[in-house]
């Protein structure tokens, strides 16, 4: 009888831990969502045109020839933010349709991961 209810009791406790957990861990996903979309500031879909020129040059480099350029956000800090650099996020695909995403700043180089 005795081992009956220690086993219970060892589930129940079992159980408690795991809903403690996971509501920590969702806690923790919907700050990092809610950090992520501060650092991003505010994100304007922006032409090819509208690019710097730096930034136009970096994507008609050999590194990119073979990638077709797709959607393309301009993202402006929020002021006071740590990063301050405007960042183009620039999606591309290759022919085989792999999908990916380049990040630059005004300069055509890589722009800061805005992570830690």
């Amino acid at each position: 009888m005795k081992t009956t209810f220690i086993i219970a009791a060892v589930g129940l406790l079992g159980f408690a831990s795991l809903d403690a957990v996971a509501q920590t861990q969702g806690q923790n996903q919907g700050q990092q969502q809610q950090q992520t979309e501060q650092a991003q500031g505010n994100r304007e879909l922006v032409t090819q045109d509208n690019l710097p020129e730096a930034v136009k040059n970096a994507l008609k480099s050999d590194v990119y020839k073979d990638w077709t350029v797709g959607e393309i956000y301009k993202v402006t800090p929020e002021e006071g933010a740590a990063n301050a650099e405007v960042v183009y996020e620039i999606t591309m695909t290759n022919a085989e349709g792999q999908e990916g995403v380049v990040r630059m700043n005004e300069k055509g180089g890589a722009a800061d991961s805005g992570q830690e």
